[in-house]
C-alpha cells in the first residue's frame, strides 16, 4: 500500500520558513551610497539671466553632498567674495544680477572659507 503525503503537510513548512527567511529589503548603508549622491554641487537657474532694463534674478541651489555645512560666496567680476549663504543644502534668489557682469558662486566646506566644494558663473543677456 502507498503512503498518502498530503499537500498542505509539504507546503506549510515552505511557507512558515519562507517567511522567516532573509529580508528582501535589508536597510541600505548611507555610507555606502553612490560616488555621485555625494558630490557637492552649485547651479544657477536662469543661467544666463535675460533681462530688459535694470537688473536679473538667478536662482542658486547648492548642496555640499554630505550633510556638512558649506557656505557660499559670490563674486562679481573678480571683486573680493562676499558671503551669500549657508547651509547643507537649499536654494536662494539672487535678485541683483546685472548686465555686462559676470557673478561666480563659489561653494565652500564648512565655514573656514579655505576649500572650494563647487562653483559656478553666472552671466545676462539683455
Amino acid at each position: 500500500m502507498k503512503r498518502f503525503i498530503p499537500p498542505v503537510a509539504i507546503l506549510l513548512p515552505l511557507f512558515f520558513f519562507g517567511a522567516c527567511g532573509p529580508s528582501k529589503n535589508p536597510v541600505v548603508n548611507a555610507s555606502a551610497a553612490s560616488p555621485a549622491a555625494r558630490t557637492p554641487t552649485i547651479t544657477a537657474s536662469p543661467n544666463p539671466v535675460t533681462i530688459g532694463e535694470g537688473r536679473g534674478t538667478t536662482t542658486i541651489t547648492w548642496n555640499t553632498g554630505d550633510g556638512t555645512t558649506g557656505r557660499v560666496y559670490v563674486s562679481e567680476d573678480g571683486a573680493p567674495e562676499t558671503l551669500f549663504t549657508e547651509g547643507p543644502t537649499g536654494s536662494a534668489p539672487a535678485p541683483w544680477i546685472k548686465p555686462g557682469k559676470t557673478f561666480e558662486f563659489r561653494l565652500y566646506a564648512g565655514t573656514e572659507h579655505a576649500k572650494v566644494l563647487a562653483k559656478t558663473q553666472v552671466t545676462c543677456r539683455e
